[in-house]
């Protein structure tokens, strides 16, 4: 379906390929696995894509201050990684 996606500079578009990351494979599984114990009931966060596009997601019991507190967590820590790697 890529074969016909034209970039705005005119070259055509080819999806990049990327190797797995070990270290975030790892915590996803631990994740998962937490979830099908039933010690995880809600989920939300942010995924950054091989191409440097971001998405988010987020499921199960996510309507809580405890929540925004944990997110607000992250947020911090990434700005910090961020601010470091400039």
């Amino acid at each position: 379906m890529s074969d016909n996606v034209v970039s705005l500079n005119g070259a055509s578009f080819a999806p990049q390929r990327s190797e797995p990351v070990e270290s975030l494979v790892e915590e996803l599984e631990r994740l998962l696995a937490a979830a099908k114990s039933g010690e995880i009931i809600g989920f939300a966060g942010a995924c950054q894509h091989h191409n440097a596009l971001v998405s988010y997601s987020y499921a199960g019991a996510v309507r809580s201050f405890a929540m925004i507190g944990g997110l607000e967590c992250v947020k911090a820590r990434v700005t910090s990684r961020t601010i470091k790697n400039d």
